[in-house]
């Protein structure tokens, strides 16, 4: 690694050691005080299960103080002034938190327990503008001559409606197709922490069948929403079938869309506008056939170079977009990235260019948090040139998580991290 990049690496450590408590006791207590080299920095980044070590029980009992505390532990800024004196929900304990400030994202993840990563207006900035400058890289300017197609579902999170409001205003043509009309989304963290507590139960045996009813109700009661959004779509892109749409979906919710043109006797070929995607994510546990993106690309007329394909992840303010010549994921200049062991404890060794192992990233500019992360990831990276000709390391598109490999995802410092956190909450 160079050595302006080491130094940019100490530098942010620098300021964010003086800032967040959990990384502050975790540098003390590995005796660090200065990055030197890559190898300084693997004890010090954070599992991504750290976002969701706080007592399940602060939020079952309602216990808003001390999950400020939780989540203050693992920010820049305290957070112990947050009036919470009315929060009766999770979905009112984030409102009062992005009143103050902190724009907290939240995902339900694969185990079913929530995640919340404190984020500052600046992260979100820099998430915007870099999704921007993707497109920009692509070939694509942000200019007004598209129809948006934001696919949905709506999360009514903060972030997820600053994206698709991004898109609209930059994309969109003075014309464009009429968005879905639909009340604003109400309760997502409230319907996930539910669910999460749901599957738990329904796991061990102590699911109520009343409750199983109830919830089941108010999933088919989201299910039949999405399903009225994507029908709304379906009309809008075969009444301008030969018009460019930009699509911005997760590939799941997009393939539903396709199997309801397909129900309208839609045939590939028949939508001929040189339409665009952007996705991002995996299939978050979605069962579909091994062909599900040549589908997709071959009914909605979508080619590579109108493709924005990305790699990320919530604890990240940057992509890392897919390059169209080649498949692979480039590295932006801002995100530091390290291949652990499977273990998550040291660097993984190289053979050649190429380095297999654990996904752990430095965003230098995460501004709310520390933005080092060990991922679930496993992945292989190319640190020579691309073949495209770009510079920089890449990711290849072989990414697999290491619980979709039937493998034990346990991260060495897991628990000495949760440890730090549970100590600074309990003080």
């Amino acid at each position: 690694m160079q050595k302006d990049v080491i130094g940019t690496l100490n530098a942010y450590f620098q300021e964010r050691r003086a800032q967040v408590p959990v990384l502050t006791q975790r540098a003390d207590d590995q005796g660090i005080t200065e990055i030197t080299s890559r190898e300084d920095i693997v004890p010090l980044l954070f599992p991504h299960t750290t976002y969701k070590s706080y007592p399940e029980t602060l939020i079952a009992k309602g216990k808003w103080q001390q999950m400020n505390r939780w989540l203050g532990s693992l920010s820049t800024r305290r957070l112990d002034d947050v009036d919470v004196s009315g929060v009766t929900d999770v979905d009112g304990w984030i409102a009062a938190l992005e009143k103050a400030g902190h724009m907290v994202s939240s995902s339900s993840g694969t185990s079913g327990k929530g995640s919340f990563l404190n984020k500052s207006v600046r992260d979100l900035e820099v998430n915007q503008q870099n999704l921007l400058d993707c497109f920009t890289s692509l070939g694509i300017a942000p200019e007004g001559t598209w129809h948006v197609i934001p696919v949905g579902p709506d999360t009514g999170q903060t972030q997820h409606n600053a994206v698709r409001d991004l898109m609209i205003d930059s994309f969109s043509r003075p014309d464009a197709l009429p968005l879905f009309d639909a009340p604003p989304a109400e309760g997502f963290h409230r319907y996930m922490t539910k669910l999460s507590a749901m599957r738990r139960a329904m796991a061990d045996g102590t699911a109520a069948p009343d409750d199983i009813a109830s919830f089941e109700a108010e999933a088919a009661d989201r299910a039949a929403l999405q399903d009225r959004r994507l029908n709304h779509y379906a009309d809008e892109i075969l009444a301008r079938r030969d018009e460019n749409i930009l699509f911005t979906s997760q590939f799941p919710q997009l393939y539903r869309l396709v199997e309801i043109l397909r129900e309208r006797g839609v045939k590939d070929g028949d939508i001929t506008g040189a339409n665009g995607l952007t996705s991002g994510g995996g299939l978050k546990g979605t069962n579909l056939p091994d062909d599900y993106q040549e589908q997709i690309y071959r009914m909605l007329n979508i080619v590579p170079e109108r493709f924005l394909h990305y790699y990320s992840m919530q604890e990240l303010n940057n992509r890392m977009f897919k390059c169209p010549e080649e498949g692979r994921y480039h590295v932006p200049e801002e995100i530091v990235l390290l291949v652990l062991n499977k273990d998550g404890d040291a660097l993984a060794e190289a053979s050649g260019d190429l380095v297999e192992g654990r996904a752990a990233f430095v965003d230098t500019t995460v501004d709310g948090r520390w933005g080092g992360t060990i991922s679930g990831d496993k992945i292989t990276v190319d640190q020579g040139r691309c073949p495209c000709g770009r510079d920089g390391e890449t990711v290849l598109p072989n990414i697999v998580r290491y619980s979709d490999l039937g493998d034990d995802d346990k991260i060495t410092c897991a628990g000495t991290m949760d440890a730090y956190v549970r100590g600074i909450v309990g003080e």
